[in-house]
């Protein structure tokens, strides 16, 4: 079920936050906006964006 925490309840209990996340989308509302998170299972990149990132791979790194 999605939830509306406000910043010292998802502080004060991060892996509450984190638990319900897995479930629904929930929002953490700060003074000047909101976070939110949300769980996305098996989120992969590709081994040519892997390959991109930074101190990745050298140029004489051989595969």
């Amino acid at each position: 079920m999605e939830k509306v925490w406000n910043r010292k309840e998802a502080e004060a209990d991060i892996a509450a936050l984190l638990d319900e996340a897995r479930e629904a989308p929930q929002t953490v509302l700060e003074h000047d906006g909101r976070f939110i998170v949300r769980f996305e299972k098996g989120a992969k990149i590709s081994v040519a964006e892997w390959a991109v990132l930074p101190g990745t791979l050298e140029d004489d790194d051989v595969l």
